[in-house]
């Protein structure tokens, strides 16, 4: 497990320098353009809902490794929560017809959201417990990159609306360690020690190479739908919190 292990520290190194990182964190830019992009992430965030307590999680089981996902699987799979209730405080929570929000949530704009969820489900769906173990790992550490960035715009936006953030916070980002949440008191010596196969390990690899892949062309997609965005029209949250 430490080759995937060092594969995933390489390749979230490369995923810190995306361009995306370096716009979010420009200070001289107000948060709300910032966050434009937020809604466009919905069907992945609940994905992630759906694929901690449908895909991840087995129990009853006595595996060590599915004992450690499931409990991982409680924690992360309620942030959903956070995430639709920062929408509502950003001025994001836009009222549309039904087929209008269908329309969006199926639409080019999330597109690259919903095939990274997919693309989560089929790899994991009746996976044995390490290749689930690998894609948490590999998700967690673009989490670790993501979430850190997203807690000083969240305090920034604090700063000019008033109001509490929870996913886009500091107390999200303490839980986005880089490794999965387990209840054991040191994850990294645990994982180091799993032994896998070589089929495993070749199969590892291709599972995090694809995973940072396909988080690289979804933060590519909203850095050029946060350009066009802010080109063509003003910014509906901006309006929704000075009026």
């Amino acid at each position: 497990m430490i080759e995937v292990l060092e594969l995933i520290e390489q390749r979230k190194k490369e995923f810190a320098k995306l361009p995306f990182f370096e716009y979010l964190a420009d200070e001289s830019i107000d948060p709300r353009e910032r966050l434009v992009w937020v809604p466009c992430i919905v069907p992945l965030v609940m994905s992630v809902k759906d694929w901690n307590n449908c895909i991840l999680r087995q129990e009853p089981t006595e595996d060590p490794i599915q004992k450690m996902i499931n409990f991982h699987s409680y924690e992360d799979g309620r942030h959903w929560k956070w995430f639709l209730s920062d929408l509502q405080k950003m001025g994001l929570d836009s009222s549309l017809k039904f087929t209008d929000s269908v329309q969006f949530l199926w639409g080019d704009e999330t597109q690259a959201a919903r095939l990274l969820g997919y693309i989560l489900i089929a790899s994991t769906l009746n996976a044995y417990p390490v290749m689930k173990l690998v894609a948490v790992e590999a998700i967690e550490a673009t989490g670790n990159i993501g979430f850190a960035i997203f807690a000083e715009i969240g305090e920034q936006l604090q700063r000019l609306t008033k109001q509490s953030y929870r996913y886009f916070s500091k107390s999200h980002f303490i839980l986005e360690s880089g490794h999965l949440v387990g209840d054991i008191d040191n994850i990294e010596d645990f994982l180091q020690q799993i032994i896998l196969t070589n089929d495993q390990r070749l199969q590892a690899f291709k599972l995090v190479e694809l995973i940072f892949s396909n988080f690289t062309s979804l933060l590519n997609e909203m850095m050029l739908y946060t350009q066009n965005k802010l080109l063509t029209k003003p910014l509906i949250a901006t309006t929704c919190i000075l009026n």
